[in-house]
């Protein structure tokens, strides 16, 4: 009778194991689904930045060290000096502006022509604007000396960052198209003046 009762909780005990064994290689199955889910759709954002100019990330914290190390590490280093733990950080968005204008412009200082001949100090103020870069200063003779002085620098830029879904693009008959092709989500960037790129990058909960 009492080895009965011993085989019984054995069996009690090994049904136990096996159902937490179970439960615990379900978990794990669906959190490498979850976990290649997200590398994929990283891989994928981190693709479409040249195009698009716009990226979304959701990183782990082992990840988010790592991006800090050696993809931001300006940042890094900006953080340690403003006293913010790398484990507190909940978002990141980061965006690079390029801009550069080669347009031709001249600004009339023939006023100094005079004063320059006759040594007499003298100075212009002159200005220097298009839609998005405004330069000024002064244009100063102090009577040897032609001086082309910049005091004020002001550049003007608005972006938007648009995320919207679309129809993926697929083939009918060798004929690309994008009716009833499955919707995915896509972003894209608008610059008034350069070009700028956004990484928004997310901690993993």
């Amino acid at each position: 009778m009492q080895l009965s009762i011993i085989s019984q909780n054995i069996k009690t005990i090994l049904i136990g194991i096996a159902i937490a064994a179970a439960v615990w290689f379900y978990k794990d199955y669906k959190y490498q689904i979850s976990e290649n889910q997200r590398q994929t759709e990283n891989a994928s954002q981190q693709r479409k930045v040249d195009s698009l100019r716009y990226a979304s990330q959701i990183l782990s914290e082992r990840e988010l060290k790592d991006y800090l190390q050696y993809q931001n590490s300006d940042l890094k280093k900006k953080l340690e000096n403003a006293g913010i733990k790398e484990s507190r950080i909940q978002s990141i968005i980061s965006q690079t502006l390029k801009y550069r204008d080669t347009t031709k412009r001249e600004t009339d200082v023939s006023g100094l022509i005079d004063a320059i001949k006759n040594s007499v100090p003298k100075q212009q103020r002159w200005i220097d604007s298009s839609k998005c870069l405004t330069n000024s200063g002064l244009a100063l003779y102090d009577g040897t000396t032609l001086k082309i002085i910049v005091d004020d620098r002001q550049f003007n830029n608005k972006s938007d960052a648009v995320a919207y879904w679309e129809r993926r693009q697929w083939k009918f008959l060798g004929i690309k198209t994008r009716l009833f092709g499955r919707k995915e989500y896509t972003s894209q960037s608008f610059d008034e003046c350069g070009e700028s790129r956004t990484i928004k990058i997310e901690k993993k909960e």
